[in-house]
């Protein structure tokens, strides 16, 4: 239950609530499912403001996802970390049109002493088909050695 109210917390600092015009503004229509140790699930319809000119989600709002996605399943850690993107890629796979509702899946694959790595998976929510997937390389501060 912890680890769902510090996801919640983070998606509604980052979206606002519709206060603000700025960019994450994109981010309002996306709900939190799960929280867990090292992982996160939200789910997202995508809308007309998702898209590009194909009528699909667009590229840049995919490369948001895994960005803002992958943040709180490193805050459901021990560590508690945000941390500072300094390297993220994503490969597409297969589009997902508008009125599709998608499920991005973020979770935690290594947390080190300076530097943690997340994956997210975007799938069609109804098919299960895997739309893209990212990988997130964040630097997390400096952490005491052990020993």
């Amino acid at each position: 239950m912890i680890w769902m109210k510090k996801a919640k917390t983070l998606l509604e600092s980052v979206t606002h609530s519709g206060k603000f015009k700025i960019f994450d503004r994109n981010l309002e229509k996306v709900t939190l499912v799960s929280a867990a140790p090292g992982k996160v699930i939200c789910e997202m319809k995508v809308e007309e403001q998702h898209t590009n000119q194909l009528g699909t989600l667009h590229g840049g709002m995919t490369a948001t996802l895994v960005d803002v996605i992958s943040t709180p399943a490193l805050l459901c850690t021990e560590r508690g970390v945000a941390g500072v993107s300094i390297d993220m890629n994503i490969t597409y796979i297969s589009p997902a049109k508008m009125g599709e509702d998608i499920l991005i899946t973020a979770h935690v694959l290594k947390e080190g002493r300076s530097i943690s790595f997340a994956s997210v998976d975007l799938t069609n929510k109804a098919t299960g088909k895997l739309i893209a997937q990212g990988r997130h390389t964040k630097h997390m501060g400096n952490r005491p050695s052990e020993g």
